[in-house]
């Protein structure tokens, strides 16, 4: 089987990272934020998760229905459903990153110790995101060899 390796890697990277990351979480980190929030700020939290899980799947969706249409459109290839892949969820990272947010939690804090514990948050999730990047390379090389 001849596959495009260069369009498969892409996916295959991207699909792993993103199920390490699901795996990632630090509940405690996330649990430690919010003993600092009032009911108020509670609620604003919620609220913002709510919007933020609405343009993931929304993102998600339109990807999965821009890849379907890629597939009923093109002749198929081998390497047809690594395209589907990497369109899915440039589109999901498109449309949660680009569409315009209704507010963010760190306009809602007031003192030290909430911005402080967001912070350690927003640290800890963009360094949980570079490494499920990082084993999604290392597991695609180690799966790669290991068909050699």
């Amino acid at each position: 089987m001849n596959i495009n390796i260069n369009t498969c890697s892409i996916a295959i990277v991207i699909l792993l990272s993103s199920v390490f990351m699901m795996f990632l979480k630090d509940e405690k980190l996330f649990q430690r934020f919010m003993d600092t929030l009032n009911s108020e700020q509670k609620e604003i939290y919620h609220k913002i998760i709510k919007e933020r899980l609405s343009l993931y799947f929304g993102g998600m969706l339109l990807g999965i229905l821009i890849g379907l249409i890629y597939l009923f459109n093109t002749k198929k290839s081998n390497r047809s459903i690594c395209i589907f892949i990497i369109i899915v969820f440039i589109t999901k990272m498109v449309v949660y990153k680009g569409y315009p947010k209704s507010t963010y939690m760190l306009y809602h804090l007031n003192d030290s110790k909430q911005v402080s514990a967001w912070t350690d948050i927003y640290t800890y999730m963009k360094k949980i995101w570079m490494l499920s990047f990082i084993f999604a390379i290392i597991s695609y090389i180690l799966i790669g060899y290991s068909f050699n």
